[in-house]
């Protein structure tokens, strides 16, 4: 059996990440905790120095934000928001890449801050673009209105180390508060709600209190993504409101768009 490639003095700290040897030399690439919204899964890569561990993006975020038309270095909106992710999770900017040092005994925060960031600057590519309410979302609001129900419009939602997202809308209930985001018809606003309630999930948000609200039915919409989506979040649907409603003023269970496979 081959020894691993992790420094002996972090597999504890490690152990619940996927190893792998990277490019460099005395580089190792953990995956397996975190995904982005399409699916892939999050690289974070690692190297120990003395007794620092440096770890990095490996210049996978700004790609990704380049392929989807957003510039981080420009006088953009954007540009402003991945400053201040990054001054949130106390990491830094070399060449492109999201990098942090830190003291070894503090290398799973570190690369847990890394992770986190990744997936909080992947929203970028939808907080950057203008907000345009969609039929569904206005009929969401007419929902709650005529329901009588208490709600802020696009609340700013703060994170633990600063960075901020805004969900269609807070639901304020006797018992217990209730983040909703709205999704039209796009499969990138799909994404979209997948990287906002898991970012959501850092905000001590229980899992009864999220909700994706989507149009139609589950027969609309990839199984694949459905099924991820239900991991971090109940799943209801404009189809099928009475459950929804009973989520809301119950706390009712909201079932899985699909049985989860055995």
């Amino acid at each position: 059996m081959n020894a691993s490639p992790l420094d002996p003095r972090l597999a504890e700290a490690l152990r619940c990440w996927h190893v792998a040897p990277a490019g460099r030399t005395g580089t190792v690439s953990l995956t397996g905790r975190s995904f982005f919204a399409d699916g892939d899964g999050v690289t974070v890569l690692l190297r120990v120095s003395g007794d620092d561990a440096l770890a990095s993006d490996g210049g996978a975020m700004v790609t990704r934000l380049a392929d989807a038309g957003v510039d981080v270095w420009g006088p953009t909106r954007a540009s402003t928001a991945w400053a201040e992710t990054l001054n949130a999770f106390r990491l830094g900017e070399v060449d492109g890449r999201i990098v942090g040092r830190r003291p070894l005994e503090q290398a799973a925060t570190l690369v847990s801050d890394i992770s986190s960031a990744m997936l909080t600057t992947d929203g970028l590519r939808w907080l950057a673009a203008p907000e345009r309410d969609s039929t569904l979302v206005r009929q969401f609001y007419a929902y709650l209105d005529d329901s009588r129900i208490a709600y802020d419009r696009r609340p700013t939602v703060e994170l633990p180390r600063g960075a901020k997202v805004r969900p269609t809308a807070r639901i304020n209930l006797p018992k217990r508060t209730v983040l909703v985001q709205a999704v039209g018809g796009s499969e990138q606003g799909l994404e979209h709600a997948l990287s906002l309630v898991q970012r959501i999930e850092r905000a001590d948000y229980a899992f009864d209190q999220r909700l994706v609200l989507l149009k139609g039915n589950p027969q609309a919409w990839p199984a694949d993504h459905l099924d991820l989506l239900a991991d971090h979040t109940p799943v209801g649907f404009s189809d099928r409101m009475d459950a929804v409603t009973r989520f809301l003023r119950e706390g009712t269970p909201i079932e899985r768009p699909f049985p989860a496979e055995p």
